[in-house]
């Protein structure tokens, strides 16, 4: 049985906070393509950021983001 979106979060949030970021650095690193520099990248995340803490943008739920079409 093929592991979907969803199997591999679950299993990928389990793992301890530092694991998780060891993780994280290896998927961004794999996007080479983004011509983007990491600061703004970082730029592009704190205004995320800032636009969910303050409301501005509700997000998406969690299943939100696995049930969407690719």
């Amino acid at each position: 049985m093929a592991l979907t979106n969803l199997d591999v979060a679950e299993e990928a949030l389990s793992l301890s906070p530092a694991e998780r970021a060891d993780l994280a650095r290896l998927l961004i690193q794999s996007l080479d393509d983004d011509p983007r520099t990491d600061a703004e990248i970082k730029a592009d995340l704190r205004q995320r950021l800032a636009d969910l803490v303050s409301g501005k943008d509700a997000g998406l739920s969690f299943k939100e983001v696995f049930n969407r079409e690719q």
